[in-house]
């Protein structure tokens, strides 16, 4: 465009300029940090830096990885929905998010880890987006919002990792996701042919990336304690608001609009809001059971349900009656997971392996069990002959962070299958450290098929009070309750504020008002010498 007519658009255009920096702004010190507006927690940009220093400086322990070694990611892309022009909601992936807190689709990025220079590649977007997608961002704007050393656009990638003299890529070519059994797809660039992959030293980058996720800096946890106080808030009103004869999905409709509210647009996984009977299906609301039917007078819920930040989410179970007071069956059930719960939060800290745990939920849910009348004889016996399994058939936890069941689970080279003892589905098996994040959220449910298997299984059915069974079972599907904690130096504090005692879910219930701070978390010292 010509000076002139440069000087003719300006006469026409408004004096303040539009405004789209979304969801970065910066401080007066010009610092760029993540915010979904006033009242929603800051978080500092820096955070992702110091993400990429730390997994540097693990690398450069490693003598397997090489001095011109370059970390090279992709991050996450808009998927389209099926055949269609339109796209499901993006999330950016969680290796990508970890390291650059990039809200855009369609980005590359690379580390070198000799001195940790990042470069962001970002699109370069056509004139014609500007019409539908708004005004196209200069690098200079991702440079200034991502607090990173130099951007160029996704097309000169082989330039970029050229300029970073590149001599070997690690990418994301080590084990699948523990959890799910998938891989990510390695990063497709112009030029890739002529980069060395290193594979060995891509299965050590991946083991090292898990290590640095699992545990979490304090800027981290201070996101994921405001996750844990909206999800909080919102757990509470959708408790607060449950009445018998309404349908299941109320009670999500007002914990997301509780949560959008304090800037959560988004849950860390499909929200589980089953009644009675259904409260036994461990992830119910999913698309052909989709928290749709009635709550029956009586009955018990059962709510998990967790709010994500910045792509950290939460994961918050409360089970409570509808009635907003426990029956006797009801108190029974729910007074031994809450036994459970404790047993493991008074017992947590560095060092202490979670299959323990694991193992102290189940002898502590058959205990109080035994004392309520369902179950009859020895808890060793019942140990052994492994009867929580089909009363628990789920783990006791797993680590929180990026994703729900979030990486780092298991030490590198460590697998669930190895350990025949344990027959649940334990994602957590490790000996824990200091600043990991993870739930304890042991449950007791009767589930038919598992409930009939017990019943015709003779040296099973020896340890249960039949007529006590149905009894229960008729006020109670399932109990589960979850919260979210970090490991102290010498204990844990629970980040998750909501009723769990008996008396404090009836009171709030009956309308008493109930705080939530990160002020009011409960901590604990488990016993012994800190490690």
């Amino acid at each position: 465009m010509s000076a002139a007519k440069k000087a003719r658009f300006a006469k026409v255009l408004p004096e303040a300029p539009m405004v789209t920096d979304g969801t970065i702004a910066f401080d007066t010190q010009g610092e760029a940090f993540f915010s979904m507006g006033e009242g929603t927690h800051r978080v500092p940009m820096s955070m992702h830096a110091e993400n990429r220093a730390r997994l540097c400086e693990r690398l450069r322990k490693r003598p397997e990885i090489g001095a011109a070694a370059v970390v090279f990611l992709q991050g996450g892309d808009d998927q389209p929905v099926y055949d269609t022009d339109t796209n499901w909601a993006f999330k950016q992936e969680s290796n990508f998010q970890y390291l650059f807190g990039v809200k855009e689709p369609g980005c590359l990025g690379a580390l070198r880890v000799r001195d940790g220079r990042a470069l962001l590649l970002v699109p370069e977007m056509p004139e014609a987006y500007q019409a539908v997608c708004g005004p196209r961002k200069p690098p200079a704007w991702f440079h200034r919002a991502y607090a990173v050393d130099e951007v160029m656009y996704v097309h000169e990638a082989k330039h970029a990792l050229e300029s970073l003299s590149a001599g070997e890529l690690l990418i994301f070519q080590g084990d699948a996701n523990r959890d799910s059994g998938n891989k990510l797809p390695e990063p497709e660039f112009e030029g890739k042919a002529s980069f060395k992959i290193g594979r060995e030293a891509s299965q050590i980058f991946w083991d090292e990336m898990n290590e640095c996720r699992l545990v979490k800096s304090p800027k981290e946890l201070d996101v994921l304690q405001y996750v844990n106080d909206v999800s909080s808030h919102a757990h509470v009103a959708a408790m607060r608001t449950s009445r018998p004869m309404q349908r299941e999905h109320l009670a999500e409709a007002t914990f997301r609009y509780q949560s959008m509210l304090r800037g959560c647009f988004r849950t860390g996984y499909d929200c589980i809001c089953g009644s009675g009977r259904r409260n036994a299906i461990l992830h119910y609301g999913h698309p052909a059971e989709p928290n749709s039917e009635l709550v029956a007078q009586g009955s018990m819920r059962l709510l998990d349900m967790g709010a994500e930040y910045h792509c950290y989410s939460s994961d918050v179970t409360c089970s409570y009656p509808v009635s907003g007071t426990f029956n006797e069956a009801q108190r029974a059930v729910y007074g031994a997971v809450w036994a459970a719960t404790l047993a493991v939060e008074r017992s947590i800290k560095p060092g202490v392996n979670y299959k323990d745990m694991h193992r102290l939920s189940q002898r502590t849910l058959l205990q109080k069990m035994k004392e309520a009348g369902l179950f009859i004889g020895d808890v060793d016996a019942m140990m052994s002959a492994g009867l929580m399994s089909y009363f628990m058939p789920h783990g006791l936890g797993h680590s929180l962070g990026l994703d729900v069941h979030d990486v780092g689970g298991y030490a590198p080279g460590v697998f669930c299958k190895d350990d025949p003892s344990i027959k649940e589905n334990l994602r957590l098996g490790r000996d824990l450290k200091e600043g990991m994040a993870l739930t304890v959220e042991p449950g007791f449910y009767f589930i038919d098929y598992l409930v009939e298997s017990v019943v015709e299984d003779d040296k099973l059915s020896a340890f249960v009070n039949h007529e006590r069974l149905k009894e229960i079972w008729t006020h109670c599907g399932g109990v589960r309750i979850e919260d979210d904690v970090v490991i102290t130096s010498d204990g844990c504090r629970v980040l998750t504020v909501v009723p769990r005692e008996i008396s404090e879910v009836e009171a709030v219930m009956a309308g008493q008002e109930w705080m939530v701070s990160a002020a009011c978390c409960r901590q604990y010292h488990a016993p012994g010498p800190r490690l």
